[in-house]
């Protein structure tokens, strides 16, 4: 296959482009340069998409696609162009030569994509025109779908026929993203992939797999006892359904890996600003309550002045009465309580004549007084003792002066004039010099508890739950693979286990299926030892040349022998295995490229490759031996993409030029915001043209 021209209008940054790509046999090269975001990559997908068409499904992700300049351009009052004055449509055209039964033949393919509206209904029509060879089809999507088919299917078969789209990414890849193949546990999948599918040793596999089922199922129909044939096909169902499961989760796998090599260094630098994010958070917490003691301590002083206004005389004119009144209020307690005292002394007149009676008798006991003048005069002696002394003692008493106050308001005169009293005025205007301070920070505390509040907010670590959630599938998936493996060799175990009964009749259809696994396991077998050794030693070649780290010094590469269980080891001349997964960013990319070279100089097809980012990871001295010995041996035809930083036009550009047949630059126009091709590559030329 030999691409020789490319056509894109309206598509991302192009508005018409227009490539010649024809190579000669002793100039494969095709350098193609341009900076960073002026169109290299959308070139490379204008290739993929003009062969396996655009997946576009809605009005957005159409103008997602159309050239913004040519957006704006259609608002023009005058269009100029034939696009502005009709519908807007991307158009994509490329023109190949290739394989139609058996012959090479030149082959055109267009796809066009518009927008239809019919009533409310809004879709993205896709025009498809082919000329392969002279037979021409045609076919939109909007057509009904028996009549579709028939030249959508035939088309594709030819497609497929020159590059399956499921091969594609080997052969029209971005280098940066092949380095990123070699890791951890993936080098054995993407070397198995690639022979499998390149050197189409995948279909008697596929054969093989289908023979085992078609014989197992043969079996099933043989078994002596129904129960039996009903065991063995539910095993056999059993066996279908996890082998799907794990042809699933490989896919899921693979899609997780993809997923992990495309946001590693976002996820690591999102965790580095995670980290960052808590700092600042402690900050804002801190501030908040820097701010909020400040509102509480205004909050405080409030309280405390409306507590002074509300207990005024407390505060200010009870101790300045007491102060005033000391003397008199004094004397009033003094003879209150003197009073009180005395008062508390008197004796009840009764308990004079009890102690009265008790003295007569005393006396009359000890013979002090005869009994009949004590009986004469008891009466009246009894009576004028206790008069008395009851007189006695009254006229002693102090007089009252202040019988009118009672004895809780002597108590509350004591309180007055013995209370401890304070006045907090002074204490609460230094409590204002302080929040006054204090609320003159407040404006400069908000704002930066405001600035560091958008800071936290600006950052979106959505992405470090789903990395993790990725990483906790791959994980999950693996183990659960590593489950299926178990059951998948336990149900092997038991349906050999089964009895298969043979009928004395010859069976050839079943002689037949018993031998077609191992018929069809062989054979790939056989090929895969036919061609492995041609692989191994061009590898090995290659890898000797190219991957500067270990430059001469590779003694062996190795695949291994087995269809089912694909792998690949090189060896050092000192006998070590070189472990891939320590090898560097750019070893890895190496290894992969050279891989792919290999399978594409011995596999069963012959595209064009095409590079995007041609240097990736590579260091000066693999760039210099790339550019040597790698680019210009690679395919019949090598399409680079390159900036002036990876092929320099001093010196890089020289090393290349004896390969090249075409050079062009993309110049990004600002103004009309779009692509423009240049001959020649930043200025340089080839000789003689």
């Amino acid at each position: 296959m030999l691409i020789t021209r490319i056509k894109a209008h309206h598509f991302k940054t192009y508005h018409a482009l227009d490539l010649d790509l024809n190579v000669s046999e002793d100039k494969p090269l095709v350098l193609i340069g341009g900076a960073n975001g002026g169109g290299k990559t959308t070139l490379f997908q204008a290739v993929c998409g003009a062969l396996y068409g655009l997946k576009i499904q809605t009005e957005a992700q159409f103008h997602e696609l159309y050239n913004t300049g040519d957006n704006a351009r259609s608002g023009h009052a005058n269009p100029t162009s034939p696009s502005e004055q009709g519908i807007k449509h991307i158009t994509l055209e490329i023109h190949f030569e290739g394989h139609l039964m058996g012959e090479e033949k030149l082959h055109m393919l267009t796809r066009r994509y518009e927008v239809s509206t019919s009533g409310k209904k809004t879709e993205v029509v896709e025009y498809v025109n082919a000329n392969f060879g002279g037979m021409k089809y045609a076919f939109n999507t909007a057509m009904p779908q028996r009549e579709r088919m028939k030249h959508q299917t035939e088309i594709a078969k030819i497609i497929k026929a020159n590059l399956p789209e499921e091969l594609s990414r080997y052969f029209l890849f971005d280098a940066m993203e092949s380095g990123a193949l070699v890791r951890e546990d993936e080098i054995n999948r993407v070397i198995r992939e690639n022979i499998e599918s390149v050197m189409g040793f995948g279909k008697y596999l596929q054969l093989g797999r289908v023979a085992e089922t078609l014989a197992k199922r043969t079996n099933a129909e043989r078994l002596k006892l129904e129960n039996e044939k009903h065991e063995y096909m539910r095993l056999l169902g059993e066996k279908r359904q996890l082998e799907a499961r794990a042809a699933a989760l490989e896919q899921e796998r693979t899609e997780c890996f993809a997923f992990r090599r495309k946001n590693t260094s976002l996820y690591e630098a999102l965790k580095i600003d995670l980290d960052e994010g808590f700092t600042i958070t402690r900050s804002i917490e801190q501030t908040k309550k820097e701010i909020e003691t400040i509102l509480s301590k205004e909050r405080s002083y409030h309280s405390a002045a409306q507590g002074f206004t509300q207990n005024f005389e407390q505060h200010v004119i009870l101790p300045n009465l007491a102060h005033t009144l000391r003397s008199e209020l004094a004397l009033i307690i003094s003879t209150k309580n003197a009073v009180e005292k005395e008062g508390g002394e008197t004796i009840k007149r009764e308990t004079v004549e009890r102690i009265v009676r008790e003295a007569l008798r005393y006396l009359r006991d000890k013979a002090a007084l005869d009994e009949t003048s004590t009986q004469a005069l008891e009466p009246s002696l009894e009576t004028s003792l206790v008069e008395y002394l009851v007189s006695a003692r009254m006229s002693s008493a102090q007089a009252d002066f202040y019988e009118f106050l009672n004895q809780q308001e002597v108590r509350a005169l004591e309180n007055l004039l013995h209370g401890a009293h304070t006045n907090p005025f002074a204490a609460m205007m230094e409590q204002k010099t302080q929040v006054i301070s204090q609320l003159e920070r407040l404006p400069a505390l908000e704002q930066s508890l405001e600035e560091r509040r958008t800071h936290a907010a600006s950052k979106d670590f959505s992405l470090l739950r789903l990395f993790e959630r990725n990483e906790n599938t791959i994980e999950l998936h693996t183990e659960e693979q590593k489950r299926i493996t178990t059951d998948l060799a336990a149900i092997e175990t038991r349906l050999h286990a089964f009895d298969i009964q043979m009928d004395n009749a010859a069976d050839p259809k079943y002689d037949i299926l018993q031998k077609l696994k191992p018929f069809f396991l062989e054979t790939g077998a056989t090929l895969l030892q036919a061609k492995k050794r041609q692989i191994e030693m061009t590898m090995m070649q290659d890898l000797n040349i190219n991957l500067v780290p270990y430059r001469s010094v590779i003694d062996r590469v190795e695949i291994s022998d087995s269809l089912t269980d694909l792998s690949f080891r090189m060896y050092h001349a000192s006998g070590n295995e070189i472990a891939l997964n320590q090898l560097n960013t750019a070893s890895k990319q190496i290894v992969v490229q050279c891989l792919l070279k290999a399978l594409h100089e011995f596999g069963e097809y012959n595209p064009p490759v095409m590079i995007d980012t041609v240097m990736g990871a590579l260091d000066e001295a693999s760039r210099q031996t790339v550019l040597k010995n790698y680019f210009p041996e690679l395919s019949h035809q090598t399409i680079l993409l390159s900036s002036d930083s990876e092929i320099r036009p001093d010196g890089d550009f020289d090393t290349l030029a004896p390969f090249i047949s075409r050079i062009y630059t993309l110049r990004r126009d600002k103004e009309r915001q779009c692509t423009e091709i240049e001959e020649g590559y930043f200025g340089k030329r080839l000789a003689g043209s």
